[in-house]
Order: C-alpha cells, then sequence, then structure tokens
C-alpha cells in the first residue's frame, strides 16, 4: 500500500508545472549522542501535503536535494525510534541551508510529556533568532507588545522602546515586508499577539547585500512577524474607547483586512495619555531624529542636519511633559502573477502637541575651578506631518527584478519656549542670569527615491545589478529671540545687562543623486567574488540670517556676526572587492573598497571656495560559526567614514543661547570609525535554556569634538574640532531559562558599555573616561487562565572622569524593581497589577530625594461569547509619585533634568477585538 501511495504521489509531481529549481541541504543528527543519522528518510511535500522530492542522508547524516515549484513547502524527516520532525519552509534563495537538524529519541518524549508544546521554543535559522509564539503564554487579547515582553533576549521599555541582545531594534515587519512604512509602534501596539506564527529577530542586511550575499557593513536590528496561515485571510481588528478624570482620553482603533498576500489596514488614534503609539520612534517621525545617513556606495556617514538653531523640530515625546496626540493611517500591499508583482504603499498623518516644565541643574568642570547653572523652562510643541511611501518589485523573468521605492513626507512644526537660569561659581556666588524667550515655526519637505535592477545568469551565483537612488530634503524656518542677560562682581552686585532682541531666518538645502553596479562571480562551488563602482554627488546650502531692529523698530538690520550663506559640494567615485566563502558550518566574507572624494565649501557672502579630497579605503570582515542548529558564534568588521555636516562647518555663531555660542569651523575634517563587534547565541532545546553574548568596540580617528572656553561673566563659546583617541564599547549577555514542569523561567540580563571621549576646555585638552554597568535578574511564574507573576530587578552604577579635575569623580547608583502580576478571577473578570521601585542616589551636586513608588492597576472583565469585548478601569500612578526625571555624565560636565510627567488619572474603557477570519474567535 505504501508502494502504492508513493507512486502515486510521484505521478502527481511529475506533471506537476515547471518552475525555478530550489537546493535544500542540511544535516540530521541525535540530540542526545550527538552523532549523524545515516539513512534517515527526508521528504519534501508541497503545502497540500503532496510529496515533491525525497532522498535519504549519507554515511555523515548530511543531504541535498532539488525540488522545483512554488513554496512554501512542508519538510518531513523520519528515522527509526526518533519522533517525526516536520517544518514549513519558504525559501526565498535558490538555495537553502538548514544547518544541523537534531531528531529526538521517542523515549525522551514519552519521559517528558509537557514538552511537546515547547520543542521548537527557540530556534536558530542561520543568522536569525526564531521564536515560537504560541510557546509563550500571555493574557487573552494580548497585543505584541505584551508578546515580546515574554521573549528571553528582549526587552520592552516604558516607552514602547524594544531592545533584542543590548541592540535596539529599528524596524518591526509583518510576513516580511513593512508595515505602514515599518512604522513600530503601529504594529506592536495594536496586532493581537494570538495572530502571530513566529517572532523573528536578526540584523536585517541591505538589499543588495541580501542579494549579492556579501556584507556590505550596512545592519539594522529588526524583528518580523510571521501571521499564522489562517489569520492571512479575513478581517480583524481592534477598538478602544477611554475617557477618565481629570480630563484624559485614549482612543484608538485598527482594521485589517487579508485576503492571501493582499493586505489592507487601517488605523486611528487619540490620546493624551502617552500611550496608543506615541512613544517609539516619534522622533523620526516629526523629524527631530538622527540626521545620519549610511552610504554602502562609499562607506561613510553623511550628515544633512535636519535639525535648526531653535530646535523646531525637537518636539517628539519621550515622557517629557503632557502630550497630545492625533496619528491615522491606511496601508495595502499585494502580490500576484506568482509573486511576480510586488505592490506596498502607505500614508500616515501624525500631529503631535506637547506641554512641558522643568528644571535642569549642571555642574561643569573646568580645569582651575567649578561652576554650576540652574535653569527653569517651560515650552510648547506642536509638530504636524504627512508621510507617503511605498515600493513596487517586479520580476521581470525567473532571472532578473526591477524594485522602485519611493519615500515623501512634510512636516510643519512651531516651538515656543521660555527659560530663567542663574549661573554660580564654586562658592556658590552669582555670576549671571537670563531671562530668555524662543519662538519659531518652520517647515521641512523630505523626498527619496531608489531604483534597483537585479538579474541573475544560469551560472549559479553570477549576478548584476544596477542601483540608483536621489534624497532631497529642505528645511525653512523662522525665529524670534530675546534674551536679557545681567552680569554680577564678586559681592553679587550687577554691573551690566546686554540685550539680544532678533528676528532670525533659517533655510537649508540638501540635493544627493548616486548610482552603483555590482557584479558577482563563483570562483568554486563555496567562494564568490563581488565587485562593484559607484559615483555619487552631494550638494548642500545653507542660508542663516538674523535681524536687528532700526530705528523704525522692525527688523530690518542685517546682523552678519550671526548671518551666513554657505554651500558644501562633494562628489565621489568608489570601487569595491569582496569575496565570500559559503560552507556549511562556516560563512565568511571579506574585502574593501575604495573611494575618491573631491570636496567644495564655499562661503557665498565672500565668495570664497575651499578645495580639498581624500582617498578613502573601507576595509570589512565577517565570520559566523555555525555550531549546531541552535548555536552560532560571529565576528563582524567595518571602516566608514563620517562627514561633517553643514551646522558644523558653516563659519557662524549661533547665539539662540548668548551665554552659550556654538561656532562653525570650516577646517573641520571627516572621521573615520573602525567597527567591531562579537555575537554568540546558544538554545537547548529539551532544557528550555537560551543564552547570548554580545559585544563591541568602536574606535574613531579624527573624531568631531569640541573646543570650550568659558570667560569670567560665564559666558562659554564652543567650537567643533578634530581630536584622535576617541572610542566606546559595549557588551551586554543574557540568560534565559524555562522549567516546564513548576511553570516558572528565570532570566538575567548584564551590560557593561563605556568610552573615552577627548575636548578642549579653555585650550586645556580634556579626557574623559565614562562607564555603565548594570544588571538585571528576574522571574516569572504563570498558570494558564489562572495566573502569571513576574518580578525584576536591576542596578546600574554610572562613572564619570575628567582629566581636568581628576579629584572631581562623578559615581552614582541608580536601581529599580518591577513587580506586576495578573490574576484571572471566575465570570471572566481580571485583575492586573504593575508596581515599580525607583532609586536614584544623592550625589553632592544633586541632593534631592527622587526616589519613587510607581503603582498601576486595572480591573477588567471580559464578556460575549468569544470574550471579545472587554471594559476596563484603569488606575495610572495610583500613589501621585511620579517624577519626571534624567540624569546624564558626559565629557567635563554632568546634569539632572525634572520635567512635567503624567501623574494620577483613572480611565474607564471599553474594548472590542473583532475577528472574521478562518481562524478567528
Amino acid at each position: 500500500m505504501r508502494k502504492l501511495l508513493f507512486l502515486f504521489c510521484s505521478l502527481l509531481f511529475a506533471g506537476a508545472s515547471q518552475s525555478q529549481s530550489l537546493t535544500i541541504k542540511g544535516l540530521i543528527a541525535d540530540t542526545s549522542e550527538k552523532k549523524p543519522l545515516s539513512n534517515a528518510v527526508v521528504a519534501i511535500l508541497s503545502k497540500d501535503s503532496v510529496l515533491l522530492k525525497h532522498t535519504r542522508t549519507g554515511a555523515d547524516g548530511s543531504f541535498t536535494l532539488t525540488t522545483t515549484g512554488e513554496g512554501p513547502f512542508i519538510m518531513l524527516v523520519t528515522y527509526p525510534k526518533f519522533a517525526d520532525f516536520m517544518d514549513q519552509l519558504a525559501p526565498k534563495e535558490p538555495v537553502l541551508d538548514l544547518g544541523r537538524i537534531n531528531l529526538i529519541k521517542k523515549s525522551v518524549l514519552l519521559e517528558e510529556v509537557i514538552v511537546s508544546r515547547k520543542i521548537g521554543a527557540i530556534r536558530m535559522r542561520g543568522d536569525t533568532l526564531e521564536f515560537k509564539a504560541d510557546s509563550f503564554a500571555v493574557r487573552e487579547g494580548a497585543n505584541v507588545e505584551e508578546l515580546l515582553k515574554k521573549l528571553p533576549g528582549l526587552q520592552v521599555n516604558k516607552n514602547g522602546e524594544i531592545t533584542a541582545q543590548g541592540e535596539k531594534v529599528q524596524k518591526v515587519l509583518v510576513d516580511g515586508e513593512e508595515f505602514f512604512s515599518d512604522d513600530p509602534a503601529v504594529v506592536t501596539q495594536n496586532l493581537r499577539a494570538d495572530a502571530i506564527d513566529n517572532v523573528q529577530v536578526f540584523d536585517k542586511k541591505s538589499d543588495q547585500a541580501a542579494f549579492t550575499g556579501i556584507d556590505d557593513g550596512e545592519k539594522t536590528k529588526t524583528i518580523n512577524l510571521t501571521l499564522k496561515e489562517d489569520r492571512k485571510k479575513g478581517l480583524f481588528g481592534r477598538a478602544k474607547i477611554a475617557g477618565g478624570i481629570p480630563g484624559y482620553f485614549e482612543n484608538e482603533a485598527m482594521i485589517n483586512l487579508f485576503k492571501g498576500k493582499r493586505k489592507m489596514a487601517a488605523y486611528g488614534t487619540m490620546s493624551n495619555t502617552g500611550k496608543a503609539g506615541l512613544n517609539w520612534e516619534d522622533q523620526e517621525k516629526f523629524g527631530g531624529g538622527s540626521d545620519m545617513e549610511f552610504n554602502e556606495d562609499e562607506g561613510y556617514f553623511f550628515s544633512y542636519n535636519e535639525g535648526d538653531e531653535f530646535n523646531t523640530w525637537g518636539g517628539r515625546y519621550n515622557g517629557e511633559g503632557l502630550p497630545k496626540a492625533w496619528n491615522a493611517g491606511a496601508h495595502y500591499s499585494n502580490k500576484w502573477d506568482n509573486d511576480k508583482k510586488n505592490l506596498n504603499g502607505s500614508y500616515q498623518f501624525y500631529k503631535q502637541d506637547v506641554l512641558n516644565e522643568g528644571t535642569t541643574t549642571s555642574q561643569f568642570i573646568l580645569p582651575d575651578t567649578l561652576y554650576y547653572n540652574d535653569q527653569q523652562r517651560k515650552t510648547f510643541s506642536q509638530n504636524i506631518r504627512h508621510q507617503a511611501g511605498g515600493f513596487y518589485d517586479l520580476k521581470l523573468d525567473s532571472l532578473s527584478n526591477i524594485k522602485i521605492t519611493v519615500k515623501a513626507n512634510r512636516t510643519n512644526a512651531i516651538n515656543q519656549s521660555g527659560y530663567l537660569s542663574r549661573s554660580l561659581s564654586e562658592e556658590r556666588e552669582l555670576v549671571n542670569e537670563q531671562q530668555r524667550q524662543l519662538f519659531s515655526k518652520g517647515q521641512k519637505d523630505f523626498l527619496n527615491a531608489k531604483a534597483i535592477w537585479r538579474k541573475q545568469f544560469a551560472k549559479k551565483g553570477r549576478t548584476l545589478s544596477v542601483n540608483f537612488d536621489q534624497t532631497f530634503n529642505a528645511n525653512e524656518t523662522d525665529g524670534q529671540l530675546l534674551a536679557v542677560n545681567d552680569f554680577f562682581n564678586n559681592g553679587g552686585v550687577k554691573y551690566r545687562t546686554d540685550t539680544t532682541d532678533q528676528f532670525k531666518e533659517n533655510y537649508q538645502q540638501s540635493n544627493a543623486l548616486g548610482g552603483k553596479l555590482t557584479y558577482t562571480e563563483p570562483i568554486s562551488k563555496k567562494w564568490f567574488i563581488v565587485a562593484d563602482y559607484g559615483y555619487r554627488v552631494n550638494n548642500s546650502k545653507s542660508l542663516r540670517s538674523s535681524f536687528n531692529k532700526d530705528n523704525a523698530g522692525k527688523y530690518a538690520e542685517l546682523d552678519s556676526l550671526f548671518s551666513s550663506n554657505y554651500a558644501f559640494d562633494f562628489n565621489t567615485h568608489s570601487a569595491g572587492l569582496n569575496f565570500r566563502h559559503n560552507g556549511t558550518k562556516l560563512v565568511a566574507s571579506f574585502g574593501s573598497g575604495i573611494s575618491f572624494a573631491d570636496f567644495r565649501q564655499t562661503d557665498l557672502v565672500t565668495d570664497t571656495a575651499y578645495k580639498y579630497n581624500f582617498t578613502n579605503f573601507f576595509p570589512r570582515a565577517n565570520i559566523r560559526f555555525k555550531m549546531g542548529a541552535q548555536r552560532s558564534l560571529s565576528l563582524n568588521y567595518n571602516g566608514n567614514t563620517r562627514q561633517p555636516n553643514l551646522q558644523q562647518l558653516q563659519p557662524i555663531r549661533e547665539n539662540t543661547d548668548p551665554l552659550n555660542i556654538q561656532v562653525g569651523n570650516p577646517d573641520l575634517k571627516q572621521e573615520f570609525r573602525h567597527n567591531l563587534n562579537f555575537n554568540f547565541n546558544d538554545y537547548k532545546v529539551l532544557s528550555g535554556r537560551y543564552m547570548y553574548i554580545n559585544s563591541g568596540i568602536n574606535l574613531v580617528d579624527n573624531a568631531i569634538s569640541s573646543s570650550t572656553n568659558l570667560d569670567n561673566e560665564g559666558k562659554r563659546t564652543s567650537m567643533f574640532i578634530n581630536m584622535d583617541g576617541n572610542y566606546n564599547y559595549y557588551s551586554s549577555a543574557g540568560f534565559w531559562m524555562q522549567f516546564k514542569k513548576i511553570s516558572m523561567n528565570v532570566n538575567s540580563y548584564l551590560f557593561y558599555n563605556g568610552g573615552k571621549n577627548n575636548n578642549l576646555v579653555n585650550g586645556i585638552k580634556n579626557t574623559n573616561n565614562y562607564s555603565n554597568l548594570g544588571l538585571r535578574l528576574g522571574v516569572g511564574k504563570s498558570k494558564e487562565k489562572k495566573y502569571n507573576v513576574n518580578l525584576e530587578f536591576g542596578p546600574q552604577l554610572t562613572q564619570s572622569k575628567s582629566s581636568v579635575r581628576p579629584d572631581v569623580i562623578t559615581r552614582f547608583w541608580t536601581a529599580s524593581t518591577e513587580l506586576n502580576g495578573m490574576i484571572f478571577l471566575p465570570h471572566e473578570f481580571e485583575i492586573s497589577n504593575e508596581l515599580s521601585y525607583n532609586y536614584r542616589q544623592k550625589t553632592d551636586v544633586f541632593g534631592e530625594d527622587r526616589n519613587v513608588w510607581l503603582w498601576n492597576a486595572y480591573v477588567a472583565k471580559k464578556f460575549w461569547k468569544n470574550k471579545n469585548g472587554e471594559l476596563r478601569f484603569s488606575m495610572n500612578d495610583i500613589l501621585n509619585q511620579n517624577i519626571g526625571f534624567q540624569r546624564n555624565a558626559s565629557s567635563n560636565f554632568i546634569s539632572e533634568n525634572t520635567y512635567l510627567s503624567l501623574r494620577r488619572y483613572w480611565l474607564m474603557s471599553f474594548i472590542w477585538n473583532f475577528n472574521r477570519s478562518p481562524g478567528g474567535k
């Protein structure tokens, strides 16, 4: 009968339509004895369980087979007295190396039946760490963010920011694709956890590196959420309406309509509680984000400087102040024509108001003295942004495709702030006082377009690709500055007052165009060579004008000291040669790029130009050892340059704070950075133990630093300069252990980071050594549909020491203890509590008590047949102790910042989780 069934399936397969071939290889071994299993049966089936191909393993346990057809496929491995192994494969490359696959003896499974649900909870797939979502218990109706908090090696802070193995996660994808332009908050806070099949954590390579297999040094820590098959069709979503006293609201809704590979979604939020997708990456949304752009062609970072002297674009919400936010968006993506055509697009609207007030206390360390500054502030910011983006990917034939990507946004912002500050000598005598008001409004436009054509040839490993990209940035702001400064002598008597009353106009623009040609060629079965050539041109300009009042009271007199018109242009020719080795246990690549860069800086006021050029080498190497199916070790190195931005180059004095003047430096040179990192991951399936180690160091040659001078009136003037000897390092290690019999897990997280920065203070070289050492210990226990409880404790030590005053050492402890739990009661009631204690050590400079207890709780009742409705009463900061607080130590100063924060309030909420998909409840 088996032979007839096998013959029947084989005939079905023989009649199937042919498509691009796929090679699958790996090694089958015994989990307990670590020995290869020869003669094991490996079968590949279609998603409908039709047999496509089968083979047997060799004497060394290895296998290789080739099949055709469209994925996904089902892989089945059988061996006498061992449990069958089954997995789903969704290959994206023509060769899929599964590495070592361990089979488990049936006797072992019988001894520990409880393992059945947990086997495969964590697994390594090459460089990807994969978590089986259903293996980690969360409450019914939980969102993805709650699921991520349960996964070992991942941390989610109070602002929703995620770190994985000590690194910040920058992208969250759904089924491998952008979902609302990979806006993490939309995904993690609105998608339900029970819709997720797997959570994958990996370093996402650039499109070019993924295509050629050669690492170009560009990596982004990424989480990919794969949906369950039954959630890929139908309608599902979530709606919430909440209101409470005093005057708080939190409303949100998201609807998803999926049908196969077509995804349609829309969402909207409005809130003044700091939740509903407001926190993570809002700086990027509202334009105050990182202005660094990595260009893989020349191996450099270029800063196009989106900011302005008024900090118009700095109105993001990161827990400081009282926010109000309105967000909305729509998304559409689809694949059709046998996945030959792929369209993905989204539109998003953001509006955010933040009202804040607070104080900042600072200590400045000088070679012969100390001085202090106390500042009070009130600020209001509003940011409105429209954003659209998408891509179209077309497979021209089985061996070539073209992909076009476009992103654009427009942001309007208003920023209003008032400051009252006083500077004190080391003896705490008054040196100066300042009253300052700033107002600015602006508009910023951004456009980025990319196109890439890629072709694979009949010879395996031979490829050709052509890239083109264009980026345009424009930033226009108008602002008003009014500052009154009083200066005092040693006896505390005021002897001088000056006033600055100016209107300012700023316009900055950057336009970059580039192209790249890349060719790969196999030189053996395991060795490949990659050659590339690129050309890029970047033109930037910045016009900054400051006007004083004339006799008629109008802002008509140009102040040349604080005005400038400057251009910065450069073009680069680049080439690269890299080698890659693809082995069963070892994957490695090494090579270097070279670029010839010509720079031109032009002062358009004086009509003078400064030209210079550089020849740069960009070495890179990485190696990964496959030490087993669930264990890997990797080492990576790359070198790149960082160009100074226009704000740093422009020879202009920035006086929005007349007591702290910033001066540009047209003689500033580029940095060169050496980046080295190490990663190790290990997971034991049967024992449920996972551990990782991650460390790295970044060495900076010719670092862009500062030269600061303080006069006897307490006025600081800083200029950007180049200095050698800067570096920073980081390391982290994590351990997670699951005790299945008692439904308990323990985890620990240890990190240590620091570095050395060099700058000049009053003409004297200052070396600042700083470090942070922290530990996080946690234990969790749960019983399905009964309770879950988690306890975590984490101390942290911060140290900083400057060479100009080695006797003044900054050293303080902070610690947090968190206890959270949930109890599930009869009649679908549940009670949740989150209790934390934050300890901040007092210092000689910061002597106030900043320790607080925070207690949040809610009571909820689920109803309706499938428990999709929920009524919830919640209270935030029940003890009314929340204090906005931040302490920084860097260079030759330390500061403590306090600010407005959300305190006690209550909400009554109605939540509806709806689902009309086949697997919905």
